[in-house]
């Protein structure tokens, strides 16, 4: 069957997403805006290498000391702080999560000539499986990226999860298959299990868009970078959202920078946890708008 192709077809990229767990949304940046994301993620990207500040991820492939990532860019411009706010990403992310949600991570992933493979995973590991009454559950603390369970990448026949996290890839530059393109595996989101990372056979197509285009995929999704075989780096920026009662990858109210956080608008406030959901995400006031910080609160009085 086809597969998704770049498309500013709202309707169209809802139809891929609920049938294959990814959509491909076209010209969602200019050419130029691209451009000027990517050279400012460049020099970012090479201060933070020549100052030993490029951190290594956990789930990138192992011993790849090549590919980069570029952590908290809600600290480093306001222009990727408008990715979040972009009115795409935030309908599907509210087609997907609903009206409420935040921002999981803002971060950047750049992958470099002589990489390594990064293994086929899912973002939403995290979640137990649905067991009926009575049955053994899973205990969700205790599980880890190899908790399983792995199996096929077709429809499951029982009741599976929905999906609790939306992740969101600006292509900075242009992605091709031999600059390790995201690969994705279609109607993998619909399996309510993870892939063995012990298996390479599984169906990965790479996603290729020019510059500008966005490739969004909800939290059950298997994907992966690619190798990059090309001449020249892969730029992709990665807005995350999940629930707004998930924890989130990234600490944003902790690791958003004073002067940053103070010239937050309030829907960046909303969107990074700073503004309780529920009651959820407070401090000592339920109904602050934003929560005030620990140093502002009441301390010992007595």
């Amino acid at each position: 069957m086809p597969l998704p192709e770049p498309t500013t077809d709202r309707s169209q990229q809802i139809s891929d997403l609920d049938e294959f767990g990814y959509c491909i949304v076209a010209e969602a940046l200019t050419r130029d805006e691209a451009t000027t994301l990517r050279n400012q993620l460049s020099a970012q990207a090479t201060a933070e290498r020549s100052r030993d500040l490029d951190f290594h991820y956990p789930a990138e492939a192992e011993g790849d000391d090549v590919n980069q990532w570029v952590y908290q860019l809600i600290n480093k411009g306001e222009e990727f702080q408008r990715l979040a706010l972009h009115p795409a990403a935030r309908a599907l992310a509210t087609y997907i999560l609903g009206a409420e949600h935040l921002l999981s991570s803002l971060d950047a992933h750049i992958t470099y000539p002589g990489n390594k493979v990064m293994p086929l995973h899912a973002d939403q590991w995290w979640m137990p499986q649905p067991v009926a009454p009575g049955t053994p559950h899973g205990r969700q603390g205790d599980l880890t990226r190899t908790s399983g369970p792995y199996g096929e990448p077709t429809p499951a026949t029982v009741p599976i999860a929905p999906p609790l996290a939306a992740n969101m890839m600006w292509m900075a530059s242009d992605f091709t298959e031999a600059n390790g393109a995201t690969r994705m595996v279609p109607g993998s989101h619909l399996s309510g299990c993870l892939p063995d990372p012990d298996r390479s056979d599984y169906a990965a197509v790479p996603v290729e868009g020019p510059a500008g285009s966005l490739l969004v995929w909800e939290g059950r999704t298997w994907h992966a970078a690619g190798i990059n075989t090309a001449d020249h780096p892969r730029y992709g920026i990665v807005t995350y959202f999940c629930a707004p009662i998930m924890r989130g990858l990234a600490n944003l109210t902790y690791g958003a920078r004073s002067e940053v956080r103070s010239a937050m608008s309030p829907e960046m406030l909303k969107l990074c946890g700073f503004i309780p959901w529920n009651s959820y995400g407070m401090t000592d006031d339920p109904d602050s708008n934003p929560v005030r910080a620990g140093d502002e609160t009441a301390g010992r009085l007595v």
